[in-house]
């Protein structure tokens, strides 16, 4: 009963933290492929956990993995498998605000590098990840379309809700393919 007030609550704090920033004007054509760093965040909630490989594999043949960073629900041993030279960062269910703000210490460990590329793949709007897109501060910043996305995401990409969640991750690809192939890379 209390949820949705709470995810109102939540989504207000964020657009008023994020209400004087703004855009600039970016080519993503060219962005993307000469991009240095990587934030990817996976699917927060179990429900979406998906494959989600794709996506990882798209960003680990273009990128070194040491460039790249994963957050992950806790537990993280299954990622650091598969990526042992990248960043993981495990963010726990109670490292989120009451209203589904994530707390600092999350936030500083992502501050802990900068990025040019954020992607958030959770299918559903999730506040903690869009939030901790946002935060940070990266110049490309990849999510899904949906009623408060313009304020979390700069490149966002519309899924058919009737898609499978692996072809939804797929069109991701496909669409993020677009922009690598562009410089031959």
């Amino acid at each position: 009963m209390l949820e949705p007030l709470r995810r109102f609550i939540g989504m207000r704090i964020a657009q008023f933290r994020f209400r004087k920033s703004r855009e600039r004007v970016i080519s993503f054509t060219h962005l993307l492929p000469s991009a240095g760093t990587v934030l990817v965040i996976l699917p927060l909630s179990p429900e979406e956990a998906g494959d989600h490989a794709n996506v990882l594999s798209l960003f680990r043949t273009h990128f070194p993995p040491e460039n790249l960073t994963v957050l992950t629900p806790a537990p993280r041993e299954r990622i650091e498998r598969l990526l042992p030279r990248s960043r993981v960062i495990a963010i726990a269910p109670d490292e989120s605000s009451l209203f589904y703000i994530p707390r600092q210490v999350v936030l500083d460990r992502v501050h802990a590098r900068q990025y040019d590329i954020a992607v958030d793949l959770n299918l559903d709007f999730m506040l903690p990840s869009a939030y901790i897109c946002r935060e940070s501060n990266a110049r490309v910043r990849v999510g899904r379309t949906g009623p408060h996305a313009d304020t979390f995401f700069n490149f966002q990409v519309r899924l058919d809700q009737s898609a499978q969640k692996g072809d939804a991750y797929g069109r991701l690809v496909q669409c993020l393919q677009m922009f690598f192939a562009e410089e031959g890379i």
